[in-house]
């Protein structure tokens, strides 16, 4: 009987402990979490748009092409018997290039120049006789007859001999064409025949190409109404030269700067837009024919262009879009277009006005219609480094929690910031 008294009495003591013990830990964990929790709402950086005197860039995709392009062919035929230079390296104008067998031709010219040896004798021979009966003639010795015969005889020679000695020149001019050289200098590209191989019978073979590669061009084509509005801004700004730059596969700017070299003279009925070509030097061979390339050119300047960072400009599949903050701290999507962009700003042509707060940082931890506390930072500023400890992460966290929203659509989400801008900021 007493042990089955204590049995009871033990149980409900150990019961007591453990809500006491229970009671406890809740305190802890909630005070824990009060504590971390964040007074009031969050804040954040944001900038104001403003407006600045910017330029108004043309972009249009150009095709790279070289400055000279020689074909270098076999003018005579005969056997490919040498070549004299690498695949793909510099030439310079005079180089021997290759060599046909010249045998053929040597014999060519021997025997023209024998033919001309030969008419060159008579030729003279008939001078003298021609001479001699000139005299006899103008003495009555001979009959006209006779003395004309002569005179025929010495102009046949004569002329004989004038297309002896242009058989001799073109056996030379062919013998010539058996050893090509370089026309220009340049770099010379893949072979086209290899050595032992007939080349220039009945075409002139192609054997390879030579490109110069400093400078180059690059062609493209304009609308109209481009054309006209450059124009007349380089009227306005006294005739200057416009700036050009490339922008090459890669997504980077060229490091050296075009300039115009031509522009056709009529505009294309068929597609309305003007064909122009600017040339760009090309000093470490960098940009090679055939490559594609965008070209920007300065149309007009912008006056009075509402600017905001690129670094809180968003993209989600092609819509750009920034965080505009209202002046209760509430944050909505707002959709904008967008002119020319530099490294920090871009121009916003609708969307939003100077004055306007953009969120610059951290636009990946927030979500339209949460609210937060706007801090205004100049425009330039940096982008600010992520708080230590992951105590910014954890702020952020107890933000999200807060606003418990059902679901994010993905015009709400932004997925990329323009030009790496909310990569930036969340990082």
């Amino acid at each position: 009987m007493p042990n089955s008294a204590v049995r009871p009495a033990f149980a409900l003591s150990l019961l007591l402990l453990g809500l006491i013990l229970a009671a406890g830990c809740s305190g802890d964990e909630k005070k824990k979490a009060a504590q971390q929790a964040p007074q009031g709402p969050l804040p954040m950086k944001v900038v104001k748009a403003e407006t600045r005197d910017m330029p108004n860039w043309g972009e249009w995709v150009g095709q790279i092409s070289a400055h000279e392009t020689v074909e270098v062919r076999a003018r005579v035929a005969g056997f490919l018997i040498k070549r004299n230079f690498e695949e793909g390296r510099d030439v310079k104008k005079g180089d021997l290039l290759f060599v046909i067998d010249p045998k053929p031709f040597q014999e060519d010219l021997k025997q023209a120049q024998s033919g001309l040896e030969y008419n060159q004798a008579l030729y003279n021979k008939a001078e003298k006789d021609f001479v001699r009966f000139k005299k006899l003639y103008e003495e009555g010795v001979v009959s006209r007859d006779e003395f004309e015969s002569y005179q025929t005889q010495a102009a046949t020679y004569k002329a004989q001999l004038r297309d002896n000695k242009a058989k001799v020149e073109n056996a030379r001019i062919q013998l010539g064409y058996t050893s090509i050289y370089s026309p220009i200098d340049g770099v010379i590209g893949r072979v086209q025949v290899d050595v032992g191989n007939l080349v220039g019978q009945g075409e002139n073979t192609l054997l390879a190409t030579i490109s110069t590669m400093d400078p180059v061009y690059v062609s493209f084509n304009v609308s109209e109404a481009d054309y006209i509005r450059a124009m007349r801004d380089r009227q306005a700004q006294g005739g200057s030269e416009r700036l050009i730059r490339l922008i090459l596969a890669d997504g980077g700017e060229y490091n050296q700067e075009g300039r115009f070299d031509m522009i056709d003279p009529t505009i294309d009925p068929q597609t309305g837009t003007l064909g122009i070509r600017v040339i760009f030097p090309n000093p470490d061979g960098l940009l090679k024919p055939g490559q594609y390339a965008k070209v920007r050119v300065r149309v007009s300047n912008n006056e009075n262009a509402v600017v905001v960072p690129v670094r809180g400009i968003m993209d989600v599949q092609g819509m750009k879009s920034v965080y505009l903050v209202d002046p209760d701290g509430t944050i909505r999507n707002q959709p904008v277009k967008l002119g020319y962009q530099s490294a920090d700003v871009a121009v916003v042509t609708e969307g939003v006005k100077a004055g306007d707060m953009i969120l610059s940082e951290g636009i990946r931890r927030v979500k339209p219609g949460m609210t937060i506390k706007p801090v205004v930072v100049p425009m330039n500023a940096e982008t600010p480094k992520a708080a230590p400890d992951g105590e910014q992460n954890a702020a952020a966290q107890a933000q999200d929690a807060a606003s418990q929203p059902a679901q994010n659509s993905p015009a709400d989400t932004p997925a990329t910031a323009g030009s790496g801008g909310a990569d930036k900021a969340a990082e």
